[in-house]
């Protein structure tokens, strides 16, 4: 029998509590099954559920997102009443306490007024006070806010309460499973010529739909998070049979994974997020041929066959990428050639350029604090200069540009606070060390969907949204377990 840990091994737990002996095996806690559970639950039905553009979908992200609150104070009284010191994580959370300081004082000095005009209901500018932050929907912004809080905070719990990383390893294979049941019932979709969702039984707003999702950029970005989760899964578990592991690795299920999904993206016809999984595979692609060449030279043994084997893979797989969507991507083609000869003809980016001023008009009327948190679609009508042809004004509920809808919305301040939330974190992680190879392909693929928000609207989505914190506290927590059992 082992004898039991000694004072001494309490005494150098990791910032989670926990032992390095005890996180590299045994069983999991219950509050780690609990906050697994919680976090993949949400993922896996807002996903399904139109990727979370349903009213039902908000309540239940908002009612059962909440329920973050509670385990995470759970957490705290644990370390509390084993005089344990509190999560290191929490001293991150500080950008959210102000941001919702910021939101919640806006809500008190509200820019806009309900009125009835008829049996019309207007709401007219005036009556805030300036200078100080201000709502143009105070409800609506308490309730944006209420469901960002609900799924940052989920996904946040992954730093405050998992102490092993196979947990890690189980949730990102959950949640990418599922993303590949969307990606084959969204393929089947689409090669049925289905009508709207789930082969038609729910009607589509939006022609480009895919899956469970209204709009297929918002399938890309989703999509592109649990490409990057099933090739930093591929080669973990490559490493892992590399140094005589298991015999039958889950490297090549999740290599078949990772190229459905990536295969799914342009099917969609979502044109800039297939270039975005084209750059990630490429990258998969070059490091793969680099720790081939490595190993190769390690063990003396020749490297220029198994590189063209590699090679003919690969080019193999984007050939079955392209002929599975062989038809929709010689559609956008054609349609991309065509909006490129109509920008040569205009010499500027039209209607997407007039959104982009205007929205840019918005935001630096109020540039410290901005019009209030999802206030966009109410007040961007005061500043929409388009008018169509036919001579009515054009509806945008959404500034097709995360980054400045964001400025409009909670101005430099409130924008800067949104941005430490990950600056933060982010660079108390790497203080430690370079990222391994699982999250890092977890941060590649979130830094490309930050880009993507410059010039999209990635962020609109709830399930974009969740996928995105979930995979960014999942490769943060990933690389704080391996420092410390290093």
């Amino acid at each position: 029998m082992n004898p039991p840990p000694s004072t001494g091994a309490v005494a150098a737990a990791d910032s989670s509590g926990q032992s390095a002996s005890c996180r590299r095996g045994g069983k999991f806690g219950r509050l780690e099954l609990v906050t697994g559970f919680h976090v993949a639950s949400l993922l896996v039905f807002t996903a399904w559920d139109i990727g979370g553009e349903t009213d039902f979908a908000r309540i239940v992200i908002c009612v059962w997102g909440s329920l973050a609150v509670l385990i995470m104070g759970y957490a705290c009284l644990h370390r509390l009443k084993r005089h344990a010191p509190l999560p290191s994580a929490l001293r991150w959370l500080w950008p959210l306490l102000l941001f919702n300081a910021l939101v919640l004082a806006s809500l008190l000095n509200p820019s806009f007024t309900r009125s009835i005009v008829g049996n019309t209901v207007m709401f007219v500018s005036g009556g805030s006070r300036p200078g100080w932050p201000s709502s143009a929907r105070p409800l609506l912004s308490l309730a944006a806010l209420w469901q960002f809080d609900a799924i940052f905070l989920t996904c946040f719990n992954l730093l405050v309460a998992v102490t092993r990383r196979r947990l890690l390893r189980i949730l990102l294979f959950i949640v990418t499973i599922n993303a590949l049941l969307l990606a084959v019932m969204g393929t089947f979709q689409k090669l049925a010529s289905a009508p709207g969702l789930y082969f038609g039984r729910v009607p589509s707003p939006n022609e480009f739909f895919f899956s469970s999702f209204i709009y297929h950029n918002h399938w890309g970005a989703f999509c592109l998070l649990f490409t990057a989760a099933a090739l930093g899964l591929v080669f973990h578990y490559a490493d892992h049979a590399e140094t005589g592991g298991r015999r039958h690795s889950p490297a090549s299920l999740g290599l078949v994974a990772a190229l459905f999904l990536a295969g799914s993206i342009p099917l969609s016809a979502s044109r800039a997020c297939t270039l975005l999984v084209l750059a990630l595979l490429a990258g998969a692609f070059l490091h793969w041929m680099w720790r081939l060449r490595c190993r190769r030279r390690a063990e003396g043994r020749p490297t220029l066959t198994p590189a063209m084997v590699t090679l003919v893979v690969f080019l193999t797989a984007l050939g079955g990428i392209y002929l599975l969507g062989r038809p929709v991507i010689e559609a956008r083609i054609s349609k991309t050639r065509q909006q490129i000869g109509e920008l040569r003809l205009r010499g500027s980016l039209g209607s997407r350029e007039q959104l982009y001023a205007d929205t840019w008009q918005m935001a630096q009327e109020k540039i410290w604090f901005g019009w209030g948190f999802g206030s966009y679609a109410t007040v961007f009508q005061m500043f929409n200069r388009q008018v169509s042809v036919e001579g009515w004004v054009p509806f945008f509920a959404e500034a097709h540009s995360d980054w400045l809808q964001l400025l409009a919305e909670v101005g430099l301040v409130g924008a800067l606070l949104l941005l430490l939330l990950a600056v933060v974190p982010l660079a108390a992680s790497l203080r430690l060390g370079p990222p391994g190879v699982l999250p890092a392909y977890l941060l590649a693929a979130c830094a490309l969907v930050v880009v993507y928000a410059l010039v999209e609207f990635p962020f609109a989505n709830p399930a974009v949204i969740e996928a995105f914190w979930f995979c960014f506290f999942c490769s943060l927590r990933y690389h704080k377990l391996t420092i410390s059992a290093a």
